[in-house]
């Protein structure tokens, strides 16, 4: 491009540019990589590109109970953590305030939505927080508990009834707040995260599968796309446990167990514009522990845990003195006796080193009186010392003979 259309081009941008007020134009050198928002798992990240992106909607389903809302709970605990301000969106069963505690999460700093009354109410809450630029992670838990008002109402503000047909409500809805909604959402840097649960889907029982309801417009505004669902119970995490118990002959025994501490997760990457993840249409396996979420991995411990199997509290305290009596160190995992207090090695004290810090110079001072005190030897002048008797000696040659 020859020097004089660059200059005309440059003075046509910035004429256009201040006619409507904003920077409509710009060149292809100012593009910034957007940032992402991680999950605080590894394994994840490493699959999705390093995490959810910054400035683009991402979409979650599956199925029930496979995981979904406990990884936008670890997902929202993190962002906290990286000083990020969230809003989540529960448009579906009430969640107890010790489950987001048990994932991580500040309360106090998390903006949070409880059942809109319809689904415009929360769509236009993003708007806002988009719009002023004052939102980092927006989540919506889920699509399918959104109501449109187009559904509750008329268009005269009367209250519509449960038997009339509102096939695709929720799609046009959502398809035309998407075109309003998007270039705020790039512009405020926020990553949308929209769940979904898992419909079937198909023509009758002609090709009949899984999906997710709410229409085209969300896999065609997706940057990426996840599914999630449970795997087989042959590959759910396990961990061996010592049990007692005692035999029908009235004797305690242990054997050991194994039970199930979780369930296996299989996440597919359907859809993604991300460089750095993995290939569209590839699955990884993460365990879920009911204890701790989703962990990278399980690691095998040579510690055993002790449970005790008894059928009611004289069989429990049976067990229990049988350990404290002959199995102390499985009673010490249960509690049930105290570990030995470590011995504190004795270090001898010399009065001529230099302490730079004076309590630490007056212990050593009370150390070094309780060592004189010990040797016969008092610091108060009030007290005499105490004299130590020499032992006499002896003379040389035949000893004395007694005169009668």
């Amino acid at each position: 491009m020859d020097n004089e259309r660059r200059k005309k081009l440059n003075d046509t941008l910035k004429k256009f540019n201040k006619k409507q007020k904003c920077e409509i134009f710009t060149m292809g050198n100012e593009i910034k990589t957007l940032d992402v928002i991680s999950t605080g798992i590894s394994v994840i990240d490493d699959f999705i590109g390093g995490g959810f992106k910054c400035g683009a909607h991402s979409g979650i389903w599956g199925v029930y109970s496979v995981g979904k809302t406990a990884l936008m709970l670890m997902t929202i605990a993190n962002a906290q953590r990286n000083g990020k301000l969230v809003c989540y969106v529960n448009t579906e069963k009430p969640i107890d305030r010790e489950r987001f505690l048990f994932f991580g999460v500040n309360l106090d700093e998390l903006v949070y939505i409880e059942a809109p009354h319809n689904a415009e109410h929360a769509l236009e809450a993003m708007r806002t927080l988009c719009k002023d630029k004052v939102i980092d992670l927006f989540i919506v838990d889920s699509t399918d508990g959104l109501s449109p008002k187009s559904v509750q109402e008329t268009s005269k503000g009367q209250e519509r009834g449960l038997d009339k047909n509102n096939v695709a409500s929720l799609p046009k809805t959502l398809s035309n707040f998407y075109n309003v909604v998007n270039s705020f959402v790039f512009k405020a840097k926020a990553s949308v995260l929209w769940i979904g649960q898992a419909r079937t889907k198909g023509i009758g029982s002609f090709f009949v599968h899984l999906g997710r309801s709410g229409g085209n417009a969300q896999d065609f505004y997706s940057y990426m796309t996840l599914a999630m669902r449970r795997g087989q119970n042959s590959d759910a995490p396990v961990q061996k446990f010592k049990e007692y118990f005692i035999d029908p002959d009235g004797k305690v025994r242990f054997a050991t167990v194994k039970e199930t501490i979780g369930f296996d997760v299989v996440i597919k990457l359907e859809k993604s514009n991300a460089s750095k993840s993995a290939k569209e249409k590839s699955e990884i396996h993460i365990p879920y522990l009911y204890s701790d979420g989703f962990v990278n991995k399980v690691v095998d411990s040579d510690d055993v845990p002790v449970k005790i199997d008894a059928k009611n509290d004289e069989e429990k305290e049976i067990i229990k003195q049988f350990l404290i009596e002959k199995k102390p160190e499985d009673a010490q995992k249960l509690g049930l006796i105290e570990t030995e207090p470590e011995e504190c090695p004795i270090v001898e004290l010399d009065k001529d080193s230099t302490i730079k810090n004076p309590k630490q110079q007056e212990d050593i001072n009370d150390e070094l009186d309780v060592k004189n005190i010990v040797k016969g030897v008092t610091l108060d002048s009030t007290v005499p010392p105490v004299k130590e008797e020499k032992p006499k000696k002896k003379g040389r040659g035949r000893p004395k003979k007694d005169k009668k």
